[in-house]
């Protein structure tokens, strides 16, 4: 009886001991870094665009805006610095960043053309990005349509842009959450709508609690 009660008991504190080694757990972060990127325009154009349809009455201009990707890409990193345990990646650095690389690619390849140094550079996995800049998260958007239409004769104008977001998590190397903004607005220009639906898009990623933060 006395050796199966000590057996018990050795038995009892390895238990103990073993169970308290699996709990301990490392501590979980109280803040992520994320990078945001420019977006992409879905067609490959980055030039701003202006063209005539319709006629009398429904003649209007359109203008498409070639640097959608960038205003953005600004429009998202300010709303993101807002959410809470979030430190977004200076867009400074990551311009000056960007800059680096394109040079680099000036010198090993000089016959590429400026747009086709861009295309390079965009088709960079973000992965990649997020690993070079030493981030948890990378926030990369492709700009579907960012256009302001002005009739001419009523003087009446209004401004569309869509795009979809995609959330990249460095560490498991996957996308972790997409959202799709889409919006209008009368007598608004185009970087309104970007922000308003910036806004949007930091509500989404809290309320999914997209980066692990909560």
């Amino acid at each position: 009886m006395r050796r199966l009660a000590w057996l018990l008991m050795a038995c009892t504190a390895v238990l103990v001991a073993t169970s308290g080694c699996a709990r301990k757990m490392p501590p979980p972060r109280t803040t992520v870094t994320l990078a945001v990127l420019d977006g992409i325009m879905a067609d490959g154009r980055h030039e701003t665009r202006k063209s005539q349809a319709g006629w009398w009455f429904s003649a209007r201009n359109r203008f498409d805006n070639g640097e959608a990707g960038v205003q953005l890409g600004e429009a998202l990193a300010r709303e993101f610095r807002d959410m809470p345990g979030v430190e977004v990646f200076p867009r400074s650095e990551l311009r000056a960043y960007m800059a680096q690389k394109e040079r680099v690619l000036a010198r090993q390849l000089p016959d590429l053309t400026p747009q086709q140094r861009l295309a390079v550079l965009e088709a960079q996995d973000p992965l990649d990005y997020g690993r070079s800049l030493n981030v948890d998260y990378v926030l990369t958007t492709r700009v579907d349509e960012s256009r302001t239409i002005h009739n001419m004769v009523f003087n009446w104008w209004s401004s569309r842009v869509q795009f979809e977001l995609s959330l990249w998590d460095v560490e498991r190397g996957q996308v972790v959450w997409q959202w799709v903004g889409k919006d209008s607005a009368t007598f608004r220009s185009q970087l309104a709508v970007m922000e308003r639906l910036a806004r949007k898009a930091r509500r989404e990623a809290e309320r999914y609690d997209s980066m692990r933060v909560t």
